[in-house]
């Protein structure tokens, strides 16, 4: 369903005031005069600030999450796969920072509708616990679960961009530019990583 002009602006609003200040410190109001409406109009809209946030939350994952389902349900191979979604999370993390607050913030407050959202939006977790079944089976030796080689995948693609203020303080005493070159540098070594995983 296409968006209105005033949809847009009232969710560009909402996502800069839900960066900033958390979904908690931002109120209705809040984001109405940011968006330069009125309460009356962005009522309209969005009766809740729960459905806006889950506006936003949808914006922010239609950017990548499509592509990597389309991705999966290719006769692409894990193992090819493994470095794309590596990339695709890590680029948009890093073009995208205000992701991984949304995420925590999502499952704090309701944490049902993100695998539903995820789900729609083509992502069937299903298929790549197939597919690394599958090439796991074709070695010889231990392998870790399937399960546990994509929590860990996830974990080392997102863990860093959530706790984004804290790294960068510790590790690169304030750096942003040390710390986004680190982050860059995690798109060439995760795969080798995760390959022993596997």
């Amino acid at each position: 369903m296409l968006q209105t002009e005033t949809e847009q602006r009232i969710i560009a609003s909402a996502e800069k005031l839900f960066y900033r200040k958390g979904k908690a410190g931002s109120s209705m109001q809040d984001i109405a005069d940011d968006a330069g409406i009125n309460r009356t109009l962005l009522n309209y809209y969005f009766r809740t600030k729960d459905q806006l946030f889950e506006a936003v939350f949808r914006k922010a994952l239609s950017g990548f999450v499509p592509g990597l389902a389309s991705l999966l349900k290719s006769d692409m191979s894990f193992r090819e796969y493994m470095p794309r979604l590596i990339e695709t999370v890590i680029d948009t993390m890093l073009e995208n920072p205000q992701i991984p607050i949304f995420v925590l913030q999502e499952l704090s407050s309701n944490p049902d509708r993100m695998p539903q959202i995820i789900k729609e939006m083509g992502i069937d977790p299903a298929v790549a616990l197939k597919k690394l079944e599958s090439e796991q089976s074709k070695a010889p030796g231990a392998h870790l679960a399937p399960r546990q080689v994509i929590i860990n995948l996830l974990s080392l693609c997102i863990f860093p961009f959530a706790a984004r203020p804290v790294l960068t303080e510790i590790f690169f005493n304030g750096d942003n530019a040390a710390y986004i070159a680190a982050m860059k540098d995690r798109k060439r070594l995760l795969p080798q990583v995760v390959e022993n995983f596997i």
